[in-house]
């Protein structure tokens, strides 16, 4: 007899010495079984080797093992496994050890509780699509990720292409979005009350599955405030976040003042992250350390926080289910200003995403927010709260707060700001975001740590437009006056984080270091107008001794030289259009 033949009872057994053996019988018993027997079958999905990956209900990898075609046939492993409902996806690969192209995949949710066998084909013609999970139930507003597979005529799951699904619905009951699903999957959102199916048509066979979805109501009333947190984790800031969510909870027993956060992590990155992918969560009240807010909606591991679209559709998601008389939208990440990352800190940016490589450019924030103005825009990020930005709102929110300064990785202190918020959410929005500034300002660990917040009013950055298109006019006209005295007035000057590609100095303080070191009167007459705007434009401002002469807003003082490589970025800013201060970055020495 060929020693052929033995093969799969060895391979078997070699399986079972290695994975069947562990655990002592305390867990379910998860089969898998894979069948290579068509692996060279014309015309079909084939490949050398598998990856076998559990998702559990964090999205994280419960495990990953890799799997090669040895021999052509059926192959068993044996898995103990926690009882749980899992995401099981196998990915089919040219070569072995999942190298080569990815030529098939399978996507599947399974409930595990006692032993059960999960089994795939390899080259087998499919015969229909397996739509899953296969019936469900949300509210409106809420939602969860179907994922679709290939299924033979004996009832096994057989690969698909990656990407050869495409997506619809019936009853008009959910919104479909398969932009941040990841391959062969969608996401489903409940938009109208009923029953109705969601359906994957697989391209080219135009075979169809679906699976039925049940909306059901909601009990959301208007509220005085929603609090929307674009809570952008997925970055090396990722521990600071469950502390700022826990500060949420503490502060959320008045049904006036709801938090919805949108909150992304992933455990591919960091290993200790709580989960692994995109969340919406209700903020519920809270005083532990533990997380026991009411998960809306869990977004799966392909959402992109670093595009625009993404916080648009999440502010549009948060209004249309959470109205309130007014909204306030915080922006939790990394920040750079207005300027996209740069080496050497290339993840330095507007909301910038760690996993996908992206980030929010400030001339996009516009069309994120909407056309609807928003009460505040608050930036719990790095350098934020300088002109170029604010400007950049002024017709998208009536109050804009943040920090010059890169700010401690705590953040903003959640409890103490929304206090206020809490027990008077009828005083005016402006006198609420004092709440910002005080609340940095009352950490007691903070002291020794670089410290400003301001609060902008929006309707006054036209002026102060207006004086600094003035001040770069009169320092372009009097340059021989002006160039010699600016070496002194960058070393005299409030800067913030400078590095050889950022240079952000405080308006105010830059007036008067510029007055002060000339004598050129049209020059020193449009710096007091600046200053005068300035302080029209702050509503509030603090600081403490760590970081002084700070004014509440901060301005590109690059040199020429460093401001050029960015300068067709710059040009995208409305500042640029409605002034001449990147002429006059143009000629800095």
């Amino acid at each position: 007899m060929s020693i052929r033949k033995f093969l799969p009872i060895l391979f078997a057994l070699l399986v079972f010495v290695i994975v069947g053996c562990g655990g002592g019988g305390s867990k379910p018993q998860f089969v898998y079984e894979t069948d290579w027997t068509n692996r060279t079958a014309v015309g079909q999905i084939t490949g050398r080797s598998q990856r076998i990956t559990f998702f559990d209900s964090t999205n994280s990898a419960a495990f990953t093992r890799v799997i090669n075609n040895t021999f052509d046939g059926p192959m068993s492993f044996t898995y103990d496994i926690n009882p749980g409902t899992y995401m099981i996806q196998v990915e089919l690969f040219s070569e072995l050890n999942a190298s080569g192209t990815l030529t098939g995949l399978v996507k599947s949710y399974r409930s595990i509780s006692g032993s059960s066998k999960f089994r795939t084909s390899v080259g087998s013609a499919i015969a229909g699509i397996g739509v899953t999970p296969t019936d469900s139930s949300f509210k409106v507003g809420s939602g969860r990720t179907y994922v679709a597979a290939g299924t033979t005529s004996d009832s096994r799951t057989t690969f698909i292409a990656p990407n050869s699904i495409t997506w619809s619905q019936t009853g008009a009951v959910v919104s479909l979005d398969s932009s941040g699903a990841g391959s062969n999957a969608v996401i489903a959102t409940g938009t109208a009350l009923g029953s109705g199916s969601v359906r994957g048509t697989h391209s080219p066979s135009s075979l169809l599955g679906a699976a039925t979805v049940a909306v059901t109501p909601t009990t959301t009333t208007r509220s005085k405030w929603t609090v929307m947190v674009y809570l952008n984790a997925a970055s090396d800031l990722y521990t600071f976040a469950p502390l700022n969510f826990n500060q949420m909870e503490s502060v959320a027993q008045n049904d006036d003042v709801r938090f919805v956060v949108q909150w992304k992590l992933s455990t591919d990155l960091y290993s200790d992250a709580l989960f692994n992918g995109t969340r919406r969560y209700l903020v519920k009240p809270d005083t532990t350390n533990a997380i026991r807010s009411e998960l809306i909606q869990d977004m799966g591991s392909n959402v992109d926080m670093g595009d625009y679209r993404t916080l648009q559709n999440f502010v549009g998601w948060a209004k249309a289910n959470y109205p309130a008389d007014r909204y306030c939208l915080v922006i939790w990440s990394h920040g750079n200003g207005w300027r996209r990352s740069t080496v050497p800190e290339p993840t330095r940016a507007v909301s910038f995403d760690d996993v996908t490589g992206s980030a929010i450019q400030i001339w996009e924030l516009p069309a994120a927010i909407g056309s609807e103005k928003l009460d505040i825009v608050s930036w719990d990020a790095s350098l934020m709260q300088m002109m170029e930005v604010a400007y950049e709102l002024k017709d998208s929110a009536k109050f804009v707060t943040g920090s010059e300064e890169s700010p401690p990785g705590e953040g903003l202190p959640y409890d103490l700001v929304f206090q206020r918020f809490r027990d008077n959410p009828d005083e005016s929005s402006s006198n609420l975001t004092k709440a910002f500034v005080d609340g940095m300002l009352a950490v007691p660990g903070y002291a020794l740590r670089k410290i400003t917040q301001s609060s902008v009013d929006t309707t006054k950055l036209g002026a102060l437009a207006t004086a600094i298109d003035g001040l770069a006019a009169a320092m372009i006209a009097n340059s021989a006056d002006v160039n010699p005295i600016l070496g002194t007035v960058r070393t005299q000057v409030q800067r913030y984080s400078p590095s050889g590609s950022r240079q952000y100095a405080d308006i105010y303080d830059l007036a008067a270091k510029i007055k002060a070191n000339t004598t050129n009167l049209a020059v020193q007459l449009a710096c007091d107008e600046v200053q005068a705007k300035l302080l029209e434009a702050v509503v509030w401002n603090g600081n403490n001794t760590q970081s002084p002469r700070s004014f509440g807003l901060s301005i590109d003082f690059s040199t020429a030289t460093g401001f050029a490589p960015a300068k067709p970025d710059y040009l995208n800013l409305q500042l640029a259009e409605d002034t001449r201060w990147d002429d006059w970055l143009s000629l800095v020495p």
